[in-house]
């Protein structure tokens, strides 16, 4: 539900990169999923509370995260609060990752209420 929020809240209706999905990760021990990998290095992870919740699970997040530092990936890890709650506000930081590793696209407001100019 996290990741179907995140494309249709934040990604489309912003215009940003689409990215790959769910793109399988075999370095270290175990094979894992990105949620949304980026040709310019950066990865979003979508983390809901299922799967995400337990000391363990954080620690091999974060496990991950790092594996990815290492070829040269940025992960960010947003939650339900940053999809459904902030999403215009999520976009506009999103923007500003892909900006800063040469995106020339141009994120835009989702529609009249938008606040996408407001990345406080």
């Amino acid at each position: 539900m996290l990741e179907h929020g995140y494309l249709v809240r934040v990604v489309r209706p912003h215009g940003l990169p689409l990215g790959d999905r769910q793109v399988r990760d075999g370095r270290g021990d175990r094979v894992a999923y990105r949620d949304v990998e980026h040709d310019d290095g950066l990865v979003v992870e979508l983390d809901g509370r299922l799967v995400h919740d337990s000391a363990r699970q954080r620690d091999l997040d974060m496990e991950r995260d790092l594996d990815a530092a290492l070829v040269g990936k940025d992960t960010v890890r947003l939650g339900w609060g940053q999809v459904f709650d902030r999403p215009c506000r999520t976009a506009a930081k999103i923007a500003g990752l892909h900006l800063a590793r040469g995106w020339v696209g141009r994120v835009h407001p989702c529609g009249d209420e938008c606040g996408i100019g407001a990345t406080g």
